[in-house]
């Protein structure tokens, strides 16, 4: 798809900056701007609402055991861990396809199917219908961050990436905390039922303005495009006298998908992203039930102090970015490393905090948050794009995510197995998680000096 012009020696055209489009001047320059807000707000406010129909089962995890007393935490824990086994096949699947069909179609779809999930979960008793229901959700919240990253990345340079994608990483703490507070005030005053039905039924509307607003690349505008990291072989017609369109049918998404897996810089990405995830589930799908259970505290007042992940998180993910593009010269590692550390000294904090301590638990949550939500974002992020081919930033994205989810998996009915062991004293979880980042630590070291393809200095 060709959406540059040329000049008529066959240099490639200026990419369009803040300022101008192609040389077009400042009623360009001002149109694109516009557009680059309308596609940013579109693509925060479509995955915020994803969120919505996503975490609300930790919320309602502890009127569940209320209602289902004979359930224990390893089988209410396998309905997030089969949704992650799905949401981690997804995430490579639509990720790929993503390439080819672009986040506007895509990310309708997958809100729609988010949304009917969730309206029938609320009208189910079974177990076995509860783990259907919310794998078909993961499938669905599979289609959205990978898309959503190559779309800002189609809408901008290289230069702001880093602070961008932290910017809109704020979506789904954001997201995170508003699904929260709204399925604690449900369970509280109407029942569990009500926090899967109000969000199912919200993201209905949602679904339908996410598609008016968005467009996949300013060649859907009608604009010439922005981004200025993509393959040069890709991206202008060589002395040969082919055209930009041949060399793009040569790069088909098969091409693109062989050239991300061979590269090993991804991997390392992939699988700390595989540990991260394992952590920061764990708080996800477990904080509620630790404050109500542990510390005694109401749905409600859990929901109160656990939003200190997310909250805190939007504050990390956007000092990530904005420390890895201006201290560290737009190198992602240093940043996952300091972070990652972070984390691990936090967990093991927790395994001092005693059942009468909610409010040491409550600021250490909070650090928690800010820790895991700032590497989370540069690995399936900005290092992700940076890193990857240019023509496949939603198959790169997707490979990340992809074993991010499979590394959820222990989140759910791994930690309520460690739970069940050790009898509702939660520092065998909060040990195991404060090994587990050395992990990705020590992967992440190994690409310390890694910068993307333009990036010198």
């Amino acid at each position: 798809m060709n959406t540059r012009g040329e000049t008529g020696s066959g240099e490639e055209s200026k990419r369009a900056g803040p300022e101008t489009i192609g040389g077009t001047g400042v009623a360009a320059g001002a149109q694109l701007r516009a557009w680059q807000r309308r596609v940013f707000w579109a693509l925060w406010g479509a995955y915020a609402s994803y969120y919505l129909c996503r975490v609300n089962f930790a919320v309602a995890q502890p009127a569940l055991f209320k209602e289902f007393p004979e359930w224990t935490n390893a089988q209410i824990g396998s309905i997030p861990s089969v949704y992650a086994a799905v949401y981690a096949v997804g995430q490579l699947v639509n990720g790929t396809l993503g390439q080819r069909y672009g986040a506007r179609r895509m990310m309708t779809g997958a809100l729609l199917l988010a949304a009917v999930t969730n309206v029938l979960f609320a009208f189910t008793s079974s177990l076995t219908a509860m783990r259907l229901l919310w794998a078909l959700n993961g499938w669905g919240q599979s289609a959205g961050w990978s898309l959503m990253v190559q779309a800002v990345s189609n809408w901008n340079t290289v230069e702001r990436r880093g602070f961008l994608i932290g910017r809109l990483s704020t979506c789904y703490q954001v997201g995170h905390v508003l699904s929260w507070l709204l399925a604690g005030t449900l369970c509280d005053s109407v029942g569990w039922r009500a926090a899967f039905l109000a969000p199912g039924l919200f993201t209905f509307p949602a679904a339908v303005v996410f598609f008016l607003l968005l467009r996949d690349s300013p060649a859907d505008a009608g604009l010439p495009a922005v981004r200025d990291d993509v393959e040069p072989r890709l991206s202008r017609s060589n002395e040969s006298g082919h055209t930009e369109a041949a060399e793009a049918k040569a790069a088909s998404t098969g091409h693109i998908l062989a050239h991300t897996l061979r590269n090993p810089v991804l991997w390392v990405l992939a699988l700390s992203s595989f540990v991260l995830n394992a952590i920061r589930y764990s708080f996800m799908n477990w904080s509620v039930q630790y404050m109500a259970e542990f510390h005694g505290r109401s749905i409600k007042d859990s929901v109160y102090t656990a939003i200190m992940i997310p909250l805190c998180g939007s504050v990390g993910a956007i000092t990530a970015g904005w420390v890895s593009d201006r201290v560290f010269g737009r190198r992602r590692a240093p940043v996952c490393v300091l972070m990652l550390a972070g984390v691990a000294v936090t967990c093991a904090a927790m395994t001092a905090v005693g059942p009468a301590d909610w409010r040491a638990a409550t600021v250490l949550m909070g650090v928690a948050g800010f820790m895991i939500y700032g590497p989370d974002m540069l690995m399936s992020g900005a290092a992700t794009v940076d890193l990857s081919h240019s023509k496949g930033a939603s198959i790169a994205t997707g490979l990340t995510m992809c074993l991010g989810a499979l590394g959820a998996i222990f989140s759910g009915a791994g930690v309520g197995y460690l739970n069940d062991v050790s009898r509702g004293n939660w520092s065998l979880v909060f040990w195991t998680l404060a090994v587990l980042p050395v992990v990705p630590a020590l992967l992440m070291a190994t690409i310390w000096n890694a910068r993307p393809r333009d990036a010198v200095g």
